[in-house]
This record gives C-alpha cells, sequence and structure tokens, in this order.
C-alpha cells in the first residue's frame, strides 16, 4: 500500500490506529511538514525579507530618495492586495499543489532579472510581480496546503509553518547584508534565485502533494446538504444552541461564509494586527536608529528579539489552539496590546516615547510574543473553523486581502506620520488602538453564533468518538450531525 494510503484518513488502518497515534500527526506527515515549512522559508525570505535590506544600496546607485525607493515594497503590497482574492479562486479551483509551483516559477523568472533592471521602475514592476508570485506560493496556500494533511494538530502544524516566516526574517537580512557590503546589492540579489532553482522548485515539483484529509468537493457538498435536510426537518440535535433554538449551519460554499459575523471579525481582526505587525516590521530598525539613537548593530539585536520570541509564541499559541482556542486568542491579543503600551514614556504620561534600553528590550520581547501568538492564532482560527468548508482557499483568499490591506496602511501612515511630526508617538498611540480593537474583534469573535455552534459540534464529535473509536472519519463526521 502506497504511503499516501496508509496515511489518508479514510484508510481503515489509519482509523483504527490509537487516540495517541492519531493525534500525533506530525509524526506521521513529517516529511510534508518538512518540505513545506523549507519550501514556505525560503519563499518568504527571498519575496519579504530581501528586497527590503537592498533599498539603502537601490537607492544610493540610482540616486534616489526614500520616497521613491519606497515604491518598490509599495508595489509589491499593492498587487498582492489585488491578487489576495483571485489567488483565493485559483487555488480553489487548480489546488493548492500546483499554485505553490506556479508561484515558484515565477519567482524564479523576476528575481532572475531582478539583479540586472536597469532602472528602479524596472524593480518596482518586478517586485509587483513577485507580490502576485507570494499570493500563490505564500502563507494563504501554505495553510490551506496545511489544512489538507492535519486535523488533530491542525493549528499546531499551521504555528510550525508560520514559524518559517520568523526564521526566515532571522537568516536572510544578515546574510544579504554580508553580501551587498562584499559585493553590492546586484550580486546578494542573485541568492533568491539561486535557492529557488535549487531548493524551491524541486520541492515542489517532487516532494509536495495535496493531503487526503479533506474530503473531495462532491462529498463535502452531499455531507453539507445531508447536514442541512436534517436541520430542516428537526432532526440535527447538534444544531440545537444553548437555549434550545435552531442553530446556524455551516456554510456551503464561499459567498454564505460572508453573511456570518464571524468571517468579518476574522477579517478586521486580521486588518487591525497585520497593521500593527507589517507597519513595525517596516519601520522598528528606523524608529530605533532615528529616534532612539541605537547603532546599527544594536538596532539589528532587538530586531533578532522580536523575531525570536515571536518563533516561541507561534509554537506555544499552535500548540494550545489545538485544545483552547478561546483562551489562547485573549491572551495572544492582550500579549500583543501590552507590547504597543511598553514603547510610550509613561514619566511623561505617554506623549514621547520612552529611549530607556531596558524598557525597550521589555518591548522587543512582550511584542514579539504578541506578534508570534496573534500571528499563529491568525493563520490557525479560519482554518481550525472553516478548513472543511466548501471553498475554503477562497475565504482564506478574502481574509489575506485583509492582512494585505492593513500592512499597506499600516506601513504607509506611519511612515506619513513620521514625516508630519518628526517622530513615531503618534503611530505608537495608533498601534494601542488598533490592538485594543483587535481584542474586542477576537472577543465578539469567541462570542458569535457561528463560534458556539462550532464548539457543540466539537463536544459531540469527541462524545461519539469514545464511544466509537474504530469508526471512520467520515463516519464520525456524519453521525456527529445525527
Amino acid at each position: 500500500m502506497a504511503v499516501a494510503e496508509i496515511e489518508s484518513p479514510s484508510n481503515l488502518r489509519y482509523c483504527c490506529l490509537s487516540e495517541e497515534t492519531r493525534k500525533c500527526e506530525l509524526l506521521l506527515h513529517w516529511r510534508q511538514m518538512a518540505a513545506i515549512w523549507v519550501f514556505f522559508f525560503l519563499v518568504a525570505g527571498g519575496s519579504y525579507h530581501a528586497p527590503p535590506v537592498m533599498l539603502p544600496a537601490i537607492m544610493e546607485e540610482f540616486h534616489t530618495d526614500q520616497y521613491h525607493v519606497s515604491w518598490i515594497p509599495s508595489v509589491f503590497l499593492l498587487t498582492k492586495a489585488l491578487s489576495t482574492v483571485p489567488g483565493g479562486f485559483a487555488v480553489d479551483t487548480f489546488g493548492s499543489t500546483r499554485c505553490l509551483r506556479a508561484g515558484a516559477v515565477m519567482i524564479l523568472i523576476s528575481s532572475a532579472l531582478y539583479p540586472m533592471a536597469p532602472d528602479l521602475w524596472c524593480l518596482a514592476a518586478l517586485q509587483g510581480v513577485i507580490g502576485v508570485a507570494y499570493n500563490l506560493s505564500g502563507i494563504t496556500v501554505c495553510i490551506i496546503f496545511v489544512t489538507s494533511w492535519f486535523d488533530q494538530q491542525r493549528a499546531l502544524a499551521i504555528a510550525v509553518l508560520s514559524t518559517a516566516f520568523s526564521f526566515a526574517g532571522i537568516f536572510f537580512p544578515p546574510v544579504l547584508g554580508s553580501l551587498i557590503q562584499h559585493h553590492g546589492w546586484r550580486t546578494a540579489a542573485c541568492l533568491t534565485p539561486f535557492v529557488t532553482a535549487t531548493v524551491v522548485i524541486p520541492l515542489g515539483f517532487l516532494a509536495l502533494r495535496d493531503g487526503t484529509l479533506l474530503r473531495s468537493r462532491n462529498d463535502r457538498r452531499r455531507h453539507f446538504q445531508v447536514m442541512r435536510r436534517e436541520g430542516e426537518e428537526g432532526d440535527d440535535a447538534s444544531e440545537q444552541d444553548p437555549q434550545g433554538g435552531q442553530g446556524q449551519h455551516l456554510p456551503l460554499n464561499f459567498w454564505q461564509s460572508l453573511r456570518l459575523g464571524a468571517v468579518w471579525h476574522l477579517a478586521f481582526l486580521s486588518l487591525y494586527q497585520l497593521y500593527i505587525i507589517i507597519a513595525l516590521i517596516n519601520t522598528l530598525v528606523l524608529y530605533l536608529k532615528t529616534d532612539v539613537g541605537m547603532g546599527v548593530e544594536l538596532c539589528g539585536f532587538y530586531s533578532s528579539v522580536v523575531f525570536q520570541a515571536s518563533i516561541a509564541a507561534k509554537l506555544l499559541a499552535g500548540a494550545s489552539l489545538d485544545t483552547r482556542q478561546a483562551l489562547t486568542g485573549l491572551v495572544s491579543c492582550f500579549v500583543l496590546l501590552l507590547g504597543t503600551l511598553l514603547p510610550l514614556d509613561f514619566h511623561k504620561g505617554g506623549r514621547s516615547l520612552t529611549s530607556n534600553h531596558t524598557q525597550l528590550l521589555a518591548f522587543a520581547v512582550i511584542y514579539g510574543l504578541g506578534f508570534g501568538g496573534t500571528y499563529s492564532v491568525l493563520c490557525a482560527k479560519p482554518a481550525k473553523m472553516f478548513g472543511k468548508m466548501e471553498e475554503f482557499s477562497k475565504l482564506q483568499g478574502f481574509l489575506m486581502f485583509f492582512q494585505v490591506v492593513g500592512g499597506f496602511l499600516g506601513t504607509l501612515v506611519t511612515g506619513k506620520l513620521r514625516a508630519l511630526t518628526g517622530s513615531y508617538t503618534t503611530s505608537f498611540h495608533i498601534f494601542i488602538f488598533m490592538a485594543f480593537m483587535a481584542c474586542l474583534h477576537y472577543l465578539g469573535l469567541e462570542l458569535s453564533s457561528t463560534s458556539r455552534e462550532l464548539r457543540a459540534q466539537r463536544s459531540s464529535l469527541r462524545e461519539h468518538t469514545h464511544a466509537h473509536p474504530c469508526l471512520p472519519p467520515a463516519a464520525r463526521w456524519g453521525a456527529s450531525s445525527v
């Protein structure tokens, strides 16, 4: 029997494994997990973390200013925003693996032309193509890929995947910085096409394949139609809400999901949190260097602390999300809020930012934990709630659109306020407001009727699983709504 068939949850041998073995999905599917982690690590490093490191050298070579060179990351975010929803539709049509391959090929071609760009606008155009490619091979599609392999440990698997972004942020900037210093930015830019051609492309075409956990579209559609018919006949006990009324059914498709308040809570949660995260990724070093007066090496140390703390938080949040979703999300949002408060100078009533290194180090640690925890929640929560939904990839693209818009606005508004006011104080006040709104939206998400219904279904499914330990998952899922 093939490995894919053995690993398939529809296989009876898989179903009759012990509960402990079934829960240890990271060991069962470690090859796919390792392959997608390395794939995303290199894609994120080459697409997201490499270009900002080269901007100062590019600005110097083309004798331009910060405003004009900022078009390179701006075009990346703009094309990324415009292609998020179409990217979700593409994944729904062609599958995650084909999209990962297409995105990798686009990155290879664009990054290979990058060192030969004759002017700034060619670089911006190439970066725009990379933005589209990232939507096909970046975090959204990688999450959908992981969702197709993992069920019991889905949140933990997504959290492990998301650490690749943080590790890329630790690894790529110093390597590229060294290459730029000794050989120039054009030579450093060759790193991305090299790793893409030698590692990313082979992984995409030879190692990665869509998982077998999720049922085919027709099976899922029939399942939800049965649930709907049973609910209409009043026979679906699991659809009853705690007050005894008829609960809200899970959506059949993407368009129906947009009617759910939970989806919009997730959307605005994404916007508010990515406003903070992306803005600080792009401006933290500038803030520490210009406003605090730190040296470049010390700025790099603080940035590294943020990413290292985020890695730990992503793993912790991912592990706990599989069992304590509400508590994990609320704690992560609160820690992010606390992190945005720490740079304020409390001796001056919070009207300015502190220059105390101890307080800033505490900010780097606490904010890093909040950044990692909330990002893990943003990645895993939709998959935990709607991973088995028809057209889930379209929903992922829709939510990613809000993330990109939040990051774009955060970077743009933060830079503009710095130019107008001469400091980042107002920007941090906005970060605090955004973090507070994110807390409210997550609370609203957990109190929504959709979340209550899903908690009731999980409870019913656990009871049925204990009663029938060797029942195939498809039968369990169907039985949970009887």
